[in-house]
C-alpha cells in the first residue's frame, strides 16, 4: 500500500514540470483565535526553500494579502497568490500585481467604514483589513455574534458585495471574484505542468480543488494529488475529494519536509 510520503514523491519524477501548491492558514500553520498570532514553523519555511530549488513551481495560494503571506512563510522563492487570487507576488517582486478593476478595490472597505458600529466590538467581532477584501472574525464568540455577522452579510449582499464564509470568518469581497479556483488555473494553465500537488483545509480550498479536478478531467493536468488537512470545521466535500487526508498542519509540514529531504 502506498503511503502519503510515497504519493507526494511523484513531484520528483519530473521535477521541472511539477508544481506544489499550498494554502497557509490551517495548512502550513495552525488556526488560532487571532489571525495576527498565526505562525508558520521554521521547518516548513526551510522545506519550501529547498523545494523551490527542485520543482518547477512552489506557490502559496492564500486568503491573506500576498505580502503578509510572504512574511509569514518566509520562503523567498515561493510564488504567493494572495487575497484569494486578487494579488500575485512573484519571487523577487517588491509589490504584488493587483488583479482587480480600480473601481472595485475600495468597495468592501467603504462598506465597513459606513456600517462599523460599537455593537460589533461589544459582540467581539474582529475586523481584518485585507485591502479589497474585508474580513470579520468571531472565533471565541457565541451564537449571538454569529447571528449578527449573518445580518451584516445580508446587508453587504444587498449592496452587491459577495459574502464568503470560512472557518469562523466572513469575508466581504468585490462581486464576480473567482477566488482560489481562478488563482490556481492562472498559475498552471499556461505553464505545461505535468504533476500538481495541492493542499488545503477550508471552503476556499475546495473551490480550488474542484477547478483542479476539472482541469485534470480535461487532460490539462495529467497527474493531480489533493491533500486535505482534516478539521471539524472544514467542508466534508473537500475530504471526500482528497487523495490524501492528514489530521493537522504539522502532519502536512512533516510530509513536505520528508519530500525536501528525499535523495538529498
Amino acid at each position: 500500500m502506498s503511503t502519503p510520503e510515497s504519493q507526494l514523491s511523484i513531484l520528483l519524477d519530473d521535477p521541472g514540470r511539477s508544481a506544489l501548491l499550498s494554502d497557509i492558514d490551517g495548512t502550513l500553520c495552525r488556526i488560532v483565535d487571532r489571525p495576527e498570532n498565526a505562525r508558520v514553523p521554521a521547518k516548513a519555511t526551510k522545506s519550501l526553500d529547498v523545494l523551490c530549488e527542485r520543482l518547477g513551481l512552489v506557490a502559496c495560494v492564500t486568503g491573506r494579502p500576498a505580502l503578509v503571506g510572504r512574511s509569514m512563510v518566509g520562503a523567498e522563492g515561493v510564488t504567493y497568490f494572495g487575497n484569494h487570487g486578487l494579488e500575485l507576488l512573484r519571487p523577487g517582486d517588491e509589490q504584488p500585481e493587483i488583479r482587480l478593476d480600480s473601481e472595485q478595490v475600495d468597495r468592501a472597505a467603504r462598506f465597513i467604514a459606513d456600517n462599523d458600529s460599537p455593537v460589533w466590538v461589544e459582540a467581539k467581532i474582529r475586523l481584518e483589513d485585507k485591502g479589497p477584501i474585508q474580513a470579520l472574525h468571531w472565533r471565541g464568540a457565541g451564537p449571538r455574534t454569529e447571528a449578527l455577522v449573518r445580518q451584516i452579510a445580508d446587508h453587504a449582499i444587498a449592496v452587491d458585495l459577495t459574502a464568503h464564509w470560512g472557518r469562523k470568518v466572513l469575508e466581504l469581497r468585490p462581486p464576480d471574484m473567482e477566488g482560489k479556483a481562478g488563482a490556481v488555473e492562472r498559475l498552471l494553465a499556461a505553464n505545461g505542468f505535468e504533476t500538481v500537488v495541492f493542499a488545503g483545509d477550508d471552503k476556499t480550498d475546495l473551490e480550488a480543488v474542484r477547478r483542479l479536478q476539472e482541469m485534470r478531467d480535461m487532460g490539462q493536468i495529467p497527474n493531480l494529488l489533493v491533500v486535505a488537512v482534516g478539521s471539524s470545521e472544514g467542508p466534508e466535500e473537500l475530504f471526500e475529494r482528497a487523495d490524501v487526508l492528514v489530521t493537522e498542519s504539522d502532519e502536512w509540514i512533516a510530509l513536505i519536509a520528508r519530500l525536501a529531504a528525499h535523495d538529498a
